[in-house]
């Protein structure tokens, strides 16, 4: 399982153009500055934006090739995107935003718990986002990512909203949860901390380019 990058996209300082791949199993940091490419990058892996043009596959699957007309859309690319703003239902309780994503009916009920009980959020289950933290609604998000099995993991900043001592024991058991996912990681922040702690390598984006 890989994840394959290549892509142009024009923006409004600087054109992103970046070519970098992530193997199964690797979390790879995408470290940057605020407004250097990260988050567009990732929306257009998860094709919420059209690159230019440039190729993108995962698994051999091609997600999107400019020259081939091709662009799948977001819905059929199993792609786990992890917002900045949680994007979470604000109508159903923690445990349905979590299980939303599942697709077997009959592990429904197993993997809800277990992904509570990893970022240890079970005693919220029957909460809605609107009474919970802004720490509490970010460990949510991840836990629906998670439980949706998807065959990329893309993490936007996902500890912003967490203190030192939550990230601190939730770091060895997520780390050990993301590898065994058994897909591609991408984890993106401007923390170099954070990167090295949760990350097997880092990639440097600066104005749309990977450093060297």
């Amino acid at each position: 399982m890989e994840l394959e990058v290549s892509i142009k996209k024009t923006l409004k300082d600087f054109t992103l153009e970046i070519d970098f791949s992530v193997s199964k199993g690797e979390i790879v940091g995408l470290l940057g500055e605020s407004g250097s490419g990260k988050s567009m990058t990732l929306k257009s892996i998860a094709g919420i934006v059209r690159p230019d043009g440039g190729v993108i596959r995962l698994n051999g699957t091609t997600l999107f090739d400019s020259e081939r007309k091709i662009d799948v859309p977001t819905r059929n690319r199993n792609v786990g995107y992890m917002f900045q703003s949680y994007a979470l239902f604000p109508y159903m309780t923690v445990a349905q935003n979590v299980a939303c994503g599942i697709k077997d009916p009959s592990k429904r009920k197993e993997t809800v718990s277990r992904n509570l009980e990893l970022l240890h959020i079970d005693k919220f289950a029957d909460r809605y986002p609107r009474h919970l933290s802004g720490g509490q609604q970010q460990r949510v998000a991840l836990a629906r990512l998670l439980a949706a099995s998807p065959s990329v993991i893309m993490l936007d900043e996902p500890f912003s909203a967490l203190d030192n001592e939550l990230k601190d024991s939730l770091q060895e058991e997520l780390k050990s949860t993301l590898e065994r996912s058994g897909c591609p990681i991408l984890f993106v922040s401007h923390n170099r901390e954070e990167v090295q702690r949760y990350c097997t390598r880092s990639l440097h984006l600066s104005e749309g380019r990977l450093l060297p």
